[in-house]
This record gives structure tokens, C-alpha cells and sequence, in this order.
């Protein structure tokens, strides 16, 4: 019994990644203008959307990210974890709509 408690508990700790909880400090840039946009990497691609809607009011659907060394499909995808794609704080790309 000891035993399940020990691998359970060592397995919940497993499932926490560092970069979940990472702020990412992203710069979007659009209409040559940039904005900044403060994410984290437990957000998904759909809740960046949403900040950067509140930051520059065009509406989610109508955002197209555009970042040379990401796969395109990955900021396409609204339910992809940010924390699943190489991005850097400080990162700046464009949004096309």
C-alpha cells in the first residue's frame, strides 16, 4: 500500500511541467503596429487568440498567426497547448486576418 501511495503521488508530479506554468511575453505584430500579449505556456492557441483579441479587437476566427519556425498548422490548431510549440518569450510574429 505504501508503495501505490509513493508511485501515485510521484506520477501527479510527473504530469506538472515546468513550462506549463512559464509567463511568455509574446509581440504580435499587426497593421505596423506591434502589440504585446502575455501568455502562458498552459494556455492554448485558442486563449492567445483571445488575449490578442482584446488587445488589437479582431475576433479570433478572423486571426491567421504567422511565425517562420513554427509548422503553420500548429498556431491553426485553437486546442494546441502552447507549451507544445517552441516558442520563446519575446517572440515576435504577425497576424494576418
Amino acid at each position: 500500500m505504501a508503495d501505490e501511495t509513493s508511485s501515485s503521488s510521484s506520477s501527479a508530479a510527473l504530469l506538472v511541467s515546468p513550462l506549463t506554468e512559464e509567463e511568455l511575453t509574446l509581440t504580435v505584430k499587426w497593421n505596423g503596429k506591434e502589440h504585446t500579449v502575455i501568455v502562458c505556456g498552459q494556455d492554448t492557441v485558442g486563449e492567445l487568440k483571445l488575449r490578442i483579441c482584446e488587445a488589437i479587437n479582431v475576433l479570433p476566427k478572423r486571426q491567421k498567426l504567422l511565425y517562420p519556425k513554427i509548422i503553420a498548422s500548429k498556431l491553426a490548431d485553437d486546442s494546441e497547448l502552447l507549451s507544445q510549440i517552441p516558442l520563446k518569450s519575446s517572440l515576435k510574429m504577425t497576424m494576418i486576418w
